[in-house]
């Protein structure tokens, strides 16, 4: 039985354009810097920032939202969605900003890998319990230490950052 080229070709093809050029592109996309004094940047929420107009999401963490309270070990509400802020406000004070962009998210933030002189701040959040490692195994390390110190909204309860959204949404 002879069988057409296109039908030995086509499944080829098919992986090429699905899995082979999404891959190249991908790797050849550059990464882009943006990088600026902490008086130009904007903390927007606990996870992003605003730097000259240009949105900013940390990739690879997921913070408590404005609104969220969680509660300490003795059942205590506080605001951690606020302390995430205030933290990342903090920890860029006076520091020079620099985040590395990854690409864009579906809502045209930039995902960054951001830095507060050598301090990489996405880790340092997670680090201190102020986020969680979200679609990511980079910051498990860190998300481990901050439960195991109970620091941030690891000192007692809290609903998951992107739970709470879903459940604020509706």
């Amino acid at each position: 039985m002879k069988r057409k080229l296109s039908q030995i070709y086509t499944p080829y093809i098919i992986f090429i354009l699905t899995f082979i050029i999404p891959l190249i592109n991908t790797l050849s996309a550059e990464e882009t810097e943006i990088t600026a004094p902490s008086y130009q940047v904007k903390v927007v929420d606990g996870d992003s920032l605003e730097i000259n107009s240009t949105r900013i999401r940390l990739q690879g963490i997921d913070a408590p939202e404005y609104t969220q309270t969680c509660k300490t070990s003795k059942k205590s509400p506080y605001s951690c969605g606020k302390n995430s802020i205030e933290y990342l406000k903090e920890l860029i004070n006076n520091k020079t900003i620099k985040c590395i962009s990854h690409g864009q998210d579906q809502y045209k933030r930039e995902l960054c890998t951001c830095y507060a002189d050598s301090i990489n701040i996405n880790q340092e959040l997670v680090k201190q319990g102020h986020a969680i490692s979200y679609l990511s195994d980079e910051y498990q390390e860190d998300e481990t230490f901050a439960k195991k110190h109970q620091l941030g909204i690891w000192q007692g309860d809290f609903i998951h950052p992107r739970l709470f959204r879903t459940l604020n949404n509706k």
